[in-house]
């Protein structure tokens, strides 16, 4: 009986967590189980590294208890800037999940730490399985990934000018997205 009741904790801890979790609030109940089958629990120690900056990404982690500092290291493993602390039931490594992005940053386990991933063959099954949920994630990643592309363009704006920085951005695109020439 503790076994089962121990389960049923976990699975109750995670059901919270996945509706308190901004990322996924807009799953169903039923939804949420399904999701919550294809994850795999994690345990990380104080300091233990989760990936690494440039890693290949492969999916998705939501913070179930404790907490995880993402950095950016250079060439030579330094510390670049400050560091931003997640914890429960924070989302973090979202846009590897469904655009093959390498890690912008590297993640850390701050104390004990319980994660929940969900990687690239679990999005696959969901997609098979749940097409409907598969959706709801995808746009819930654009979504961040807009978000993410805005805030950025205006910090950029701030330093070169918004004009100047609405040019970087869509010379970057256009030139490496097209068999065209800039003109």
């Amino acid at each position: 009986m503790l076994k089962k009741t121990g389960f049923l904790k976990t699975l109750r801890n995670q059901t919270n967590i996945v509706f308190n979790s901004a990322f996924l609030k807009n799953l169903t109940h039923t939804e949420t189980y399904e999701f919550l089958q294809l994850c795999h629990r994690r345990i990380y120690q104080d300091q233990e590294m989760i990936y690494h900056i440039k890693d290949p990404g492969n999916g998705f982690y939501i913070i179930e208890s404790g907490s995880v500092e993402l950095f950016v290291q250079n060439e030579k493993g330094t510390q670049i800037g400050s560091s931003f602390r997640l914890s429960s039931p924070d989302t973090f490594g979202n846009l590897s999940l469904s655009h093959s992005m390498r890690r912008m940053s590297s993640a850390r386990a701050v104390d004990e730490t319980i994660v929940l991933g969900f990687f690239k063959p679990d999005f696959e099954a969901l997609e098979k399985r749940h097409p409907q949920i598969a959706i709801k994630l995808l746009s819930e990643i654009n979504r961040v990934l807009a978000q993410q592309l805005e805030s950025t363009m205006l910090e950029l704006a701030n330093h070169i000018g918004e004009f100047q920085s609405m040019y970087f951005q869509a010379e970057t695109f256009y030139a490496q997205n097209s068999d065209s020439p800039v003109i």
